[in-house]
């Protein structure tokens, strides 16, 4: 019934929220020596596999759908130090990769939102 937007909305949505969960994990260990920034890699993922992504189709008529789905990965900045303690979170781009990522939930969650209300309008205007 719902078309491939509210699966890729919500899976970004998803990236989101554990993107907000490492930005904080970051910054609670900005003191902790030896402790290297943890970050998600996604869209550089699904920029890699654009042209990997297999279609498939139920039928000749249909327009084709992915088959295959891009899974973020938690990696880890290894090869910088900003402190003598070997620690590399820099606590002001940690907040503003926080702003920047609670901007794009929250854009996330408008888009959403206005294509459940437009499947809401249909379903009103067919009664």
């Amino acid at each position: 019934m719902f078309n491939t937007n509210f699966h890729t909305l919500k899976i970004a949505m998803d990236v989101a929220l554990k993107r907000q969960e490492i930005h904080s994990q970051n910054i609670a260990n900005a003191e902790t020596p030896n402790y290297k920034r943890k970050y998600i890699a996604f869209e550089e993922l699904l920029s890699e596999s654009k042209m990997k992504l297999k279609l498939r189709t139920t039928s000749a008529n249909h327009i084709s759908n992915i088959k295959e789905s891009i899974n973020p990965i938690l990696k880890t900045q290894e090869n910088t130090s900003l402190t003598n303690d070997k620690n590399n979170v820099d606590i002001d781009v940690e907040m503003a990769e926080m702003v920047k990522n609670a901007l794009k939930y929250q854009t996330l969650s408008r888009l959403i939102s206005a294509n459940i209300e437009r499947y809401n309008t249909v379903v009103r205007n067919i009664r």
